[in-house]
């Protein structure tokens, strides 16, 4: 069968959603569905270095700009205007009903993965009648208004959005919960996420301990230094902030531990961020030890990093079913949490595969310290946090879910 994955970005700039996808395709392919990608230029604050040396943004709006061969899945580009807006959505969405009508990708379904807004009905609407299913991947808890009317209001359009799919796939069971409770009818399929437990996995080699002083070595780490790691674009939802300030107080307690803070500096280059980005220089600067502070940026190789720390942190605010947890925890690295909106034991419980701690940075540190103290327990958390994912979260069970879910809607 023939998929068509419809987000506005994609490679190479990523989300969580859009990474996860990219890394799924190749193994959806191996299971008979062959899919392309629709999608089109980031917003001015999302751009990567990559992107802004790209002839993209030479083209006017609604240009198509090419077609590029990722890991063997065709992206098709269409140029869409630099900022957030009604004309911005209203390009993409056509230019996903185009690629979709053009006979030779007509696909047997389209999974939308991200920023699916009411605005997208018409463009819903139009596939449809055209006989294409329709799926959206909700992956993430979204914000939700404090204010009684704009949450019956929010409510009410995202009914009138998501009823209209034909399935909707989530990650975690507080996602699905919260879906129902707000009057979605639609088909729900809950599948997590799933690690490559090949790729992600702990030192076990003389190799991967070579690997790991190497690295360490090019960032001017000692081979024997405690290091905690956190994963993810630098942005204020996923914690760096409460990270540092729980850092300033673990860094008095141990002279050696380093932090290493792996993922793309979203703060460098969005406007919005200027305060944020002004908030982790002030606490950079206070912690007293702003050269034990590693930036690595984003990365190809993740998974060495992570084989380079000992200890993982997640300090964040909400999230779906975090890719970086289960990266971590494949890696054998003990992982400390706060707690956050959409957290379930699926991905792992407290206090057996994974450490969770009040959000608070006085918690966090004594959480952090207090296992960097403890070599044993250390090993005991990583252990079980491995065996945990090659239980049920190997990204082979995602594959045959997902494959299995598009090849039944597709005969529809």
């Amino acid at each position: 069968m023939k998929l068509c994955v419809a987000s506005p970005h994609f490679y190479p700039t990523y989300g969580g959603a859009q990474l996860r996808y990219l890394r799924y395709l190749p193994g959806l392919r191996a299971r008979g569905v062959d899919a392309w990608v629709a999608t089109g230029t980031p917003l001015l604050e999302e751009r990567t270095e990559s992107d802004r040396d790209r002839t993209w943004y030479d083209a006017a709006p609604g240009a198509f700009v090419g077609v590029e061969e990722v890991d063997g899945t065709a992206v098709r580009r269409v140029r869409l205007p630099d900022e957030k807006s009604w004309r911005r959505s209203r390009i993409f969405y056509r230019s996903v009903v185009a690629g979709c009508r053009e006979p030779a990708l007509r696909p047997d379904a389209v999974q939308f993965i991200s920023n699916l807004r009411a605005r997208a009905i018409p463009w819903l609407d139009q596939l449809r009648r055209a006989g294409i299913p329709v799926l959206y991947s909700v992956s993430q808890f979204p914000t939700w208004p404090a204010k009684p009317r704009k949450r019956l209001y929010r409510g009410w359009v995202y009914r009138a959005l998501y009823n209209r799919l034909d399935a909707i796939v989530t990650n975690s069971e507080p996602l699905e919960t919260f879906l129902r409770g707000i009057g979605v009818r639609t088909r729900i399929e809950m599948i997590p996420n799933g690690v490559d437990l090949e790729r992600f996995h702990p030192v076990r080699s003389t190799g991967d301990r070579d690997e790991r002083v190497a690295l360490r070595g090019e960032l001017g780490i000692g081979a024997e230094a405690p290091v905690v790691a956190t994963l993810g674009a630098v942005v204020p939802r996923k914690g760096l902030d409460l990270l540092l300030e729980a850092w300033r107080e673990l860094a008095k307690r141990d002279p050696a531990v380093q932090l290493l803070v792996v993922g793309p500096r979203a703060d460098l280059h969005d406007p919005k961020l200027v305060g944020f980005r002004g908030r982790l220089e002030a606490l950079v600067a206070a912690t007293g030890t702003p050269e034990r502070i590693r930036f690595a940026g984003s990365v190809g190789d993740v998974e060495r990093y992570l084989r380079a720390a000992d200890l993982f942190a997640l300090p964040s605010q909400r999230e779906g079913f975090p890719n970086s947890v289960l990266e971590a925890m494949a890696t054998g690295l003990p992982v400390v949490v706060t707690p956050f909106v959409g957290f379930s034991e699926r991905i792992g419980r407290p206090g057996r595969e994974l450490l969770q701690t009040e959000r608070s940075p006085s918690a966090l540190a004594e959480a952090l310290g207090a296992l960097l103290a403890d070599r044993e327990r250390r090993a005991l958390f990583g252990h079980a946090a491995r065996d945990w994912v090659e239980a049920g979260l190997g990204v082979e069970h995602s594959l045959d879910r997902y494959a299995a879910l598009y090849h039944e809607v597709a005969r529809r």
